[in-house]
């Protein structure tokens, strides 16, 4: 029979849901008094089990046992014909400020002759629908509620390429707001992370579009159009319509970005893969860099959570560190399997948080074995490193090679071995052998294998746009320089002392500059991993210790994992396109909390 402090523990989490019910952000729970100065719970009676005793505010997941399913493989998403859309084709013209007014595309028009044109017309057109969905985490639980693009945890894979550019329509088919229950916000704002997209299209936290259930005058269907260029960075500059081909992109990922709360939206499942190609990374092991391709070509997508009796994903909507689940899940099943054929594969390692840093190894029960890295948060590095681990922090993405035709163990395992004990970010101690995430089980003879063999063959890829570091770092001497500090002011996350304000650009850049920012850290209780919006930069060091070849802070990066007590400074570059972009904490607790900037390029 529960004792008291059982009870008082339940009720507690009955108040509590029902300030999460309301779609409360933690703001506006600030605001009401409901938070402390530090950004905890208020210690009250009926509403914090801590008012009593430090009961935990979350029981632990139910059981599952591992390696019970196979680990999905994402689908392709297929394009259609522009008149294939639902609600016809699109217009020249997109949703921004909460679906209040619309304006046109920057780079694509539409005319009345049914014609597209601008600098990068569409020549492809995809759909997706975001509907709240039953999902099945593990074969011996009950069904979940997500919410997908396109039902699914996580949504389709987009395979795209350079020089083709693309029109997605994202449909809001999520309950109305007055229907909906528990934690998220029945809207969204696409980001399509990494990519060089032009402000209307990037998924700007105030450009969340309602649900069709929650038609409102100016978008009554529930749809926005998001164009994406699929064009290398420095076009302008260069006087083409191609770029420069060193920044190309390659492993992106989209996800929700609406304001206050994105980190409940992609908790429930909002998040998918976009893999970019063009003439080097072909997506073809006999052409190009010839990296493992089709089949072999594995994304990712690694998420914890913790869920309740019933098997729904709890989120504490007041840890103010960050959530961390004690069920790790790829692709959307809790500690699957994965078969392989005995010849190279490359996974694209993806990390969506929300709070969880990793350090990924293989292990054979044995000992730890090698592997290759080839790209820095997605995007390839000039050659292959042999490594033994590789750091993935939130929302940073690794690609790696594994030869599992070289493995002589049948049964290998992907582990983690960074603990981390609270969303405050890890302290360093790696854990042996850590816990394991994926079974790899190889099976059947050996297979055709056309992609480079680094151990045989050097794999050269791509050259950084600035080879010359030493170059680089004097033409960063003649740049403005500007420092953001990311930092907690009055219980919530702050940049240099300030909450978010969309209204507010605490820059305004002029297209084609150049800048140095200095991203510091001053506290000694978190980390925090930084992520710019719209262009790559180049790290160029950490607490003024210049940046190392052999680092993995060498290559073109979008996310800083910016520990404690840490300053780093980067080189950036605002090319192309003008309107307002952001940069904020991609632990996306504190991001909601307020620990993000806008700056506008002009």
């Amino acid at each position: 029979m529960p004792d008291w402090k059982d009870k008082l523990a339940l009720v507690a989490q009955r108040n509590r849901q029902e300030i999460v019910n309301a779609k409360l952000s933690r703001r506006e729970m600030m605001r009401l008094g409901l938070l402390t100065s530090t950004g905890a719970l208020v210690a009250k009676s009926g509403l914090s089990s801590r008012a009593f005793a430090q009961v935990p505010l979350t029981p632990p997941s139910p059981i599952s046992t591992p390696w019970m399913q196979p680990m999905p493989v994402l689908p392709i998403k297929a394009p259609l014909g522009s008149n294939a859309l639902t609600h016809g084709h699109p217009d020249g013209t997109t949703l921004i400020d909460g679906a209040g007014r619309r304006i046109n595309h920057q780079l694509c028009a539409y005319d009345s002759t049914g014609t597209y044109s601008g600098k990068f017309p569409p020549k492809k057109f995809y759909e997706t629908f975001v509907r709240e969905a039953d999902w099945k985490f593990h074969p011996s639980w009950g069904p979940s509620k997500i919410w997908g693009f396109d039902g699914m945890y996580p949504g389709p894979r987009y395979n795209a390429y350079y020089g083709e550019p693309i029109m997605v329509r994202f449909h809001n088919r999520l309950p109305s707001r007055a229907k909906h229950v528990g934690f998220g916000l029945p809207e969204f704002s696409v980001h399509l992370h990494n990519a060089h997209t032009p402000s209307e299209s990037d998924g700007n936290p105030v450009d969340f579009i309602n649900s069709v259930n929650d038609p409102n005058e100016v978008n009554p269907l529930g749809f926005k159009d998001q164009h994406y260029p699929n064009v290398y960075a420095g076009y302008t500059k260069l006087n083409d319509l191609r770029g420069d081909p060193s920044e190309a992109l390659s492993s992106l990922w989209y996800h929700d970005h609406t304001i206050d709360f994105t980190a409940q939206n992609v908790y429930k499942g909002m998040v998918g893969v976009y893999t970019l190609f063009d003439d080097k990374d072909t997506g073809d092991e006999t052409t190009g860099y010839r990296l493992p391709s089709g089949e072999f070509d594995v994304p990712i997508m690694f998420g914890d959570f913790v869920f309740d009796r019933n098997y729904q994903p709890v989120f504490d909507l007041f840890n103010s560190d960050g959530i961390l689940g004690d069920k790790f899940c790829a692709n959307g099943a809790i500690q699957p399997y994965f078969n392989v054929k005995p010849r190279r594969y490359r996974f694209r390692l993806y990390n969506h948080g929300p709070a969880r840093w990793y350090d990924f190894a293989l292990y054979d029960g044995q000992k730890f074995l090698p592997f290759w890295q080839i790209s820095s948060d997605g995007n390839l590095l000039p050659q292959a490193l042999m490594k033994s681990k590789v750091d993935v922090a939130v929302a940073e993405r690794v690609d790696i090679i594994v030869d599992f035709g070289k493995i002589q163990s049948s049964r290998v395992y992907l582990v983690n071995r960074l603990e981390q004990l609270d969303g405050r970010g890890p302290r360093g101690n790696i854990l042996t052998p850590g816990t394991p995430i994926i079974q790899f089980n190889k099976v059947g003879p050996p297979v055709r294998d056309n992609s480079i063999d680094p151990m045989v063959t050097p794999l050269r890829m791509r050259t950084l746009p600035d080879p010359d570091f030493a170059a680089l770092l004097a033409r960063a001497e003649r740049a403005k320089k500007r420092t953001f500090r990311f930092d907690r002011t009055n219980g919530a996350w702050a940049v240099n002392g300030k909450l978010f304000d969309p209204k507010e650009a605490i820059a305004r850049i002029d297209q084609e500059a150049e800048e140095v920012w200095t991203i510091e850290n001053q506290d000694d209780g978190w980390s925090h991993p930084v992520h710019m919006h719209f262009e790559e930069h180049r790290i160029l060091s950490r607490n003024g210790k210049p940046t190392s070849v052999t680092s993995s802070d060498y290559g073109r990066k979008d996310t800083i994992p910016l520990y404690r007590r840490e300053a780093v400074e980067v080189f950036m570059r605002f090319r192309d396109m003008k309107g307002r972009y952001v940069m904020h904490c991609h632990n996306v607790i504190h991001e909601d909390s307020g620990m993000m900037v806008r700056w506008d390029i002009v």
